[in-house]
Parts: structure tokens; sequence; C-alpha cells
């Protein structure tokens, strides 16, 4: 539908976009992202030939942008920009009849036809309630839902829409965006949408499109796209990705630059968790995200606490799946156990596989701090006939043990045994 082949665009001598190669697909909603200044805005102003590129073509439905008339563009595509100014207190319903211009003549003369469609659009913007109210006296959310109206008025292929949801509050972001994806799935509307909020990005756009300097960084998927490294190297900042458990899509919560900053002297502390089958993955996060320098294993490969270690960048101990811990495994692991300042051992059950742990840390000869993880008692956790209870029995008398049954009681251990120290 559109084709946009390799766009130059700048202001002056500052060079804004930069050879922008995409496609827009029929029916899809995209979402542009990226940093201040990253050109989202001039995008969209190119596609809506509002600019005009430098180099470049821009296409629609296999037509040069260039050789529509405005009127002829109208009907193909809808603006909805970032700031609506409207010079006159018009009421609502006549500024969303002014959505019919393209297909009036010159006397501007209303049919029933455009009534019927400018009904239907205040219908599907819910704004009907307020056709005879004055646009000067509606909220922010009422306001932009009326511009959303006019530009469905003009029966639009494409809705461009520039930071819809800026300044508006959490019900109001949620309610554009929930109708935005009404039009798309049940209008067939292809929607481009450039937006700062990344949740609100990932959750209704079936593709991203993240800018950084006037140049495409990536495209793809919200799961290809919104990744810890992208963010990082675009936004410059630290963020934690997590799995919607609603939407299987990315979601992304900040990290204040002084978290990492407070807990600088935290990263000279390391800590060994022993784990394994996911039994660590809160700790292991809530950890990380505190500074300590963490090590784990001796982990499967593809285990979902080994998956974790890996997204963290953590130093583990590996063994590929359903074999057992080898002599260079050990050595390794029990490089990472006497190097540790604590350790920990998670909530995990101990069979023949994995075992061996228990044996390297019964075996350690400094006397170590260890946190045990005790939602059950250890008994219940050992599947190895009695094995992994006399290792454990042996450990406890050489060592400095703390039981804990909560995660939040791990940590606030985590802290005094350092704060101590």
């Amino acid at each position: 539908m559109l084709n946009i082949k390799d766009i130059n665009f700048s202001y002056g001598n500052n060079t804004i976009l930069n050879k922008i190669d995409c496609y827009i697909k029929k029916k899809e909603f995209v979402g542009i992202i990226g940093p201040n200044g990253s050109g989202k805005s001039t995008l969209l102003k190119n596609i809506s030939n509002y600019f005009k590129p430098e180099s470049g073509m821009i296409y629609l439905n296999k037509k040069i942008l260039n050789e529509y008339s405005a009127k002829e563009l109208a009907k193909y595509m809808a603006v909805v920009p970032q700031e609506t100014m409207v010079q006159f207190n018009f009421t609502v319903y006549d500024l969303v009849m002014m959505g019919r211009n393209p297909y009036q003549d010159r006397w501007g003369r209303i049919k029933s036809e455009d009534r019927e469609i400018v009904q239907r659009a205040m219908n599907l913007t819910d704004t009907t309630q307020f056709k005879d109210k004055n646009i000067d006296e509606l909220s922010g959310g009422e306001r932009q839902r009326v511009i959303i109206a006019r530009a469905l008025a003009q029966q639009p292929d494409i809705l461009l829409l520039d930071e819809p949801t800026a300044s508006l509050d959490i019900n109001y972001q949620i309610e554009i965006f929930d109708l935005l994806s009404y039009l798309n799935k049940k209008l067939n509307i292809t929607i481009l949408v450039v937006s700062h909020d990344l949740n609100l990005s990932s959750q209704y756009c079936e593709r991203l499109i993240l800018l950084n300097q006037g140049e495409i960084y990536i495209a793809g998927s919200p799961a290809e796209v919104l990744t810890k490294e992208n963010v990082k190297s675009v936004y410059k900042t630290e963020v934690i990705i997590k799995e919607n458990p609603l939407t299987d899509t990315p979601y992304i919560t900040l990290i204040p630059r002084n978290f990492k900053k407070k807990n600088k002297k935290m990263n000279m502390k390391k800590i060994h968790v022993i784990c394994g089958g996911g039994s660590a993955r809160e700790l292991l996060d809530k950890l990380y995200y505190q500074g300590y320098s963490l090590s784990c294993g001796v982990l499967n490969q593809g285990d979902r606490d080994w998956e974790l270690a890996k997204q963290l960048d953590l130093k583990q101990v590996e063994i590929p799946p359903f074999t057992y811990i080898q002599e260079k495994d050990i050595e390794n692991n029990v490089e990472l156990l006497r190097d540790a300042d604590l350790i920990i051992i998670a909530d995990t059950p101990f069979g023949h596989g994995n075992v061996d742990n228990l044996k390297m840390l019964s075996n350690l000869v400094n006397r170590k701090k260890i946190i045990l993880h005790i939602k059950r008692d250890f008994e219940e956790r050992d599947y190895t006939g009695g094995e992994a209870s006399i290792f454990w029995e042996k450990i406890k008398k050489e060592n400095e043990i703390f039981e804990f049954e909560s995660i939040k009681g791990i940590l606030n251990k985590v802290q005094d045994v350092f704060d101590n120290n």
C-alpha cells in the first residue's frame, strides 16, 4: 500500500531523515517509535505529503504520492496531527462534517450521504453525545476523539496519527488505542501511528519501526524491536523487559538512572545461586537490578533459570540437557563458589543430575555464609535416596546458614549481610 523508497529530508543543513526505506501493508497497524529528534513526526509529514522529500520516492497504491492532488489524496489518507488548532469555536458536528470536504462540490453542498457518513463516524468514536457542543467545551480526550471522527469522515484507507495520546491521562490513552485497534480490525483501516509510549505501542501495534538519528534502527514485531539491547542503544537508558501475561508482548519498566548509582557499591559483592527449573527467576531478577554481581550453576541448557541467566548475561556453568556434571564443569563451578561472598540455594529439588552442586559446596574448605530458600523441608526436595540430605547436613555444620521462606526475607538478609561487612 505505502512504499517508502530511500527518502531523505533536511531542515537547512540539518539532516532529519536519511535513506528511509520501508513498506506498509494494507490493514497493518504500525507504530513509529524513537527518542526525541529521531525524525518520527518528520517521517509522518513526508508520508502525508505535508513535506516533500529531497530525494527518494513515496508510493501510495503504486502511484507516486506527489501525483495525487490534495483532494484526491484526502480520499485515501487522513491525518490526525499532534496539535490541532481550531481557529473558530465550531460545534462538534460542523467540525466532523469538514472531513467530507474532499467529496463536496465547489459550493460545499452537503448531501444526505455526507450526513450519514458523519453520523457513522461520530457513532464509531462515541462523539454523538457532543454533536451540539462547541469544540472548546470538550476535554482533551473528548476533543481527540472528535478529531479522529473528522478523519474517519474522509473514509480513508490509511489513518496517520502523530502522538494521538500526548498529554492525555491513562484512561483516555487506552480509549484512543482501543478505538484505533477497532478501526484497524473491524474496518480494515491501515493505521500508522507515531508514539513515545513504548508499552502502548507494544500492546497494540503488530509491527514497529524504531528510528534513531533519522535512520531506521530496526523494524519488526514488538518482540523483535523492543529488546533490552535495542532500547539501551537508542534511548540510552536501562530497562527491564518482561512478557505481558495477557498479550504475550513485551512490557517495559524503566530503571531510574540513580538506581544503579545508588547500588554501585554492591557491584563488588558476589553472590552465587544454586538453582534450576525456574526456582530462582524472581530472585535472580531482583538481585540483578539491585546491582549485585551474580553467578549460578551448574545449570542445564534450556532450563528456565539458565534462560534468565543468559538474558541477564550472568556468569554461569552450563551443561547440555539430560547429561551429568563433568570434571571440568565441577572445577569451573567450584571456582565461582569459592569466589562468592554469599551463596544462595534456591527452592530447587535435587536429583542425581544436580546433586553434585551440593557435593561441591560441602567440600569447600573456607567457611561461607549460605542462605537457603526453604519453602518446604529439605528432605522433601531430596530425590537421591538421601545423598543430597547427607551433603546438606555437612554444609550446615561447616558454614553459617540462614533459612527463609520468602523472597523478601532473602533480599533483606542479603542486604543485612553486606551492610555488616
